[in-house]
C-alpha cells in the first residue's frame, strides 16, 4: 500500500466541539483522535450516521489519525459494511470517501452521547464508560466452548 497524501484529512464536527473538549478534559481522552474514533464505532454500533458540514478547528491527518494499529482498520472495516456490494471501496484511491464514511459515523456516535448525557443527566465520560461496557456485556458474541465442542472436531489416526 501507499502512504497516504498529506492532504487526506478527517474534520471533527463543530456541533459537537464542546463534548469532545469535555470528552478530552473530564473523559481521560488524550486526544481528538481517540474520541472520533470511538464515537465512530458507538454510531456504527447505533447505526447513526449523519453528515456534516461545518468542521471544527484543524481537520486530523489521515497519519495522526491511523496512528493507533487498530484505527486504519476501524475506518475500513466501516467502509466495507456500508459499501457492501463494491470492493472497490477498499482501493487506495477512495480513502477520502472512506473517511466520509468514517466522519458520518463518528458524528452520529457524538449525537448519540450528547443524547445519552441529555437522557440520563450524566456526564459525558459516565455515559461513554456505561456504553463501553454495555457493548462488552453484550451478549450476541461468542460464547465459550465446552472442551468436549473443541476436541469434537478432532479426528484421531
Amino acid at each position: 500500500m501507499s502512504s497516504a497524501p498529506s492532504d487526506v484529512r478527517v474534520r471533527r464536527p463543530q456541533e459537537h466541539e464542546r463534548l469532545m473538549k469535555e470528552l478530552q478534559e473530564e473523559g481521560g481522552f488524550g486526544t481528538f483522535r481517540d474520541i472520533l474514533i470511538l464515537a465512530a464505532a458507538i454510531g456504527f454500533y447505533y447505526s447513526r450516521r449523519v453528515t456534516f458540514s461545518e468542521s471544527a478547528g484543524d481537520p486530523i491527518r489521515y497519519e495522526t489519525l491511523t496512528g493507533r494499529a487498530f484505527s486504519e482498520a476501524l475506518i475500513n472495516m466501516i467502509a466495507a459494511n456500508v459499501v457492501k456490494d463494491d470492493p472497490e471501496i477498499m482501493d487506495w484511491m477512495r480513502v477520502e470517501e472512506r473517511l466520509s464514511i468514517f466522519e458520518e459515523f463518528a458524528n452520529g456516535g457524538l449525537e448519540y452521547i450528547q443524547e445519552q448525557v441529555n437522557v440520563r443527566h450524566q456526564t459525558a465520560d459516565l455515559v461513554v464508560a456505561d456504553l463501553v461496557s454495555e457493548a462488552l456485556s453484550d451478549s450476541s458474541g461468542a460464547s465459550p466452548a465446552s472442551v468436549d465442542e473443541l476436541l469434537s472436531g478432532i479426528s484421531t489416526w
